[in-house]
């Protein structure tokens, strides 16, 4: 693999950090070092980076703290932590920090690239495995995952969740009428226009087939109604378009999290699910064909 990372190096050793910096920009990656946490911190709020290499002991904020607070930063980065003291070294600690692996000192600078390539790979086949190849959103699978973080976080803080579980009308009959490949492009264009409507914090995955999840992350009641109206606004505008071979229309049903109440994500999705079909029964009777 001949990928090239922005590479993050936070350890108040200069000499390492200079040596790092220098191997990893003569390999052709891009590469910034920090002696300090808080001042890696401020750098990544400002720029996206693949890889973090820190030192756990370091002045300040320790390196398992900076770890867990640039997870919640940058999610998709790659952290790998190095230490001297083995000793006192937790494992678990790391990873439950966000860390993908860690380092003993001395290392040799192949070592290090070598696990960072590693985890890099790891991770690409992560994604794969909880992504949507179609639609490029988050599969059931990948929901989940997502989603149980969010519930676990909102427990703690006392937060608002809303989950969306929305199912395509009359899908059947685009496959039917006119093929699988307009049914894909179906999917793809209502995967679009719920990008379109939610907010990048909100987590939108494709449950299978012609289902949709969406879950709304510490929403407000005025934020619920108005990416409600975005979206039938969305699918207004899309079903006016000119030579459009069909309309896209979906039923959807909700469930709010209750921090008093011991929510589990099945139970809620259960509760989605059940009214979704109950709003999609009542919109059959009365041939109501707006989401």
């Amino acid at each position: 693999m001949d990928d090239k990372y922005a590479i993050i190096v936070v350890d108040d050793d200069e000499v390492l950090s200079r040596l790092l910096k220098q191997y990893f920009t003569g390999l052709g990656h891009v590469c910034e070092a920090f002696s300090n946490a808080e001042a890696a911190l401020e750098r990544m709020s400002e720029a996206a980076f693949d890889v973090l290499v820190t030192d756990i002991v370091l002045p300040g904020m320790k390196g398992l703290e900076l770890a867990e607070r640039a997870h919640r930063l940058l999610p998709e980065m790659s952290i790998i932590v190095t230490t001297g003291f083995i000793d006192n070294f937790s494992y678990d600690e790391a990873i439950a920090a966000g860390a993908a692996d860690f380092i003993k000192k001395p290392f040799s600078l192949n070592e290090l690239m070598i696990r960072i390539k590693h985890v890099r790979l790891q991770e690409r086949l992560r994604k794969m495995s909880i992504t949507d190849e179609l639609t490029g959103l988050p599969n059931r699978r990948g929901f989940f995952v997502l989603a149980e973080q969010q519930l676990r976080s909102a427990q703690r803080s006392r937060g608002s969740l809303v989950l969306l579980f929305a199912d395509l009308d009359d899908f059947k009959m685009i496959n039917d009428t006119l093929g699988h490949q307009a049914g894909d492009e179906a999917l793809c264009s209502m995967a679009d226009l719920f990008r379109q409507s939610y907010r990048d914090s909100d987590i939108i995955a494709r449950m299978g087939g012609d289902e949709f999840a969406i879950l709304l992350v510490n929403p407000t009641e005025h934020g619920v109604k108005a990416s409600q109206d975005r979206l039938q606004q969305n699918l207004d505008q899309f079903n006016a378009r000119e030579n459009g071979a069909y309309r896209l229309k979906a039923s959807i049903g909700m469930a709010t999290f209750e921090p008093t109440e011991q929510n589990s994500m099945d139970s809620l999705m259960r509760l989605a699910d059940e009214r979704m079909y109950a709003e999609k029964e009542r919109r059959r009777k009365n041939g109501v064909h707006k989401a």
